[in-house]
């Protein structure tokens, strides 16, 4: 739980991000989420099948626990690492949510959101290792994306296509992945953990929107917000 950066484990995620150059937080989100996850797939469903009932209580707080403190502290972050940190939080929280649901979709919906996360996340710091390396000024915060949808409109249309997907705004490939766990977790009735989910996710869309407002239509004011 704590490499995977869940709740309530999940203290050391935002500064690493922060600390790290591009590359290495790249390595952190990636390749690591995906073997950590799997090998959680694997013990919940064989090696512990057989004390589901033990575990999952934990699993599901934990997975609650990650939605909600990645949900409600991304609204205040300014800087971009610190904010792709506490998505990846909320991420977490919608994985173990699938181990929660225990059942076959279940696992095929974990496999899915791990495929497409994993695909979004190389893709997503591509374009920000892009932008760091042809702009000027070191892209740290949200204020420093200001307008650029007015100088690079590919960058920006790409940069806004993949945070809503992230984000699991349809009908992109992050919706489908989220969709797919709350229909298992629905299936396992766990209904009120459902709406939890679908609330606090709801939350989470607001600084992803941001994002996409600050590309297009705030001014550039790059030092106020510093």
């Amino acid at each position: 739980m704590f490499k995977v950066g869940a709740a309530p484990f999940h203290f050391w995620l935002c500064d690493v991000y922060e600390g790290a150059i591009l590359p290495v937080t790249l390595l952190f989100a990636s390749a690591p989420k995906v073997v950590l996850f799997s090998v959680f797939l694997k013990l919940c469903c064989f090696v512990l099948y057989d004390y589901n009932t033990v575990w999952v209580n934990f699993i599901g707080l934990s997975a609650l626990l990650s939605i909600i403190v990645g949900s409600i502290s991304g609204l205040y972050q300014k800087r971009l690492k610190r904010l792709f940190a506490f998505s990846t939080i909320v991420h977490a929280g919608f994985v173990l949510l699938a181990l929660l649901a225990f059942s076959i979709d279940a696992s095929k919906s974990l496999i899915l959101y791990i495929s497409i996360y994993f695909v979004l996340t190389i893709t997503l710091f591509s374009i920000l290792m892009n932008a760091a390396v042809t702009t000027t000024v070191p892209p740290k915060y949200l204020i420093n994306y200001s307008s650029i949808g007015s100088k690079n409109y590919i960058f920006a249309i790409t940069f806004c296509l993949v945070i809503l997907s992230v984000a699991g705004i349809p009908p992109l490939a992050g919706f489908f992945s989220k969709l797919f766990v709350l229909i298992s977790v629905i299936g396992s009735q766990y209904y009120s953990v459902a709406l939890i989910t679908i609330f606090f996710s709801s939350i989470s869309c607001f600084y992803y929107i941001r994002l996409v407002k600050i590309l297009f239509f705030a001014e550039k004011n790059c030092k106020n917000d510093i």
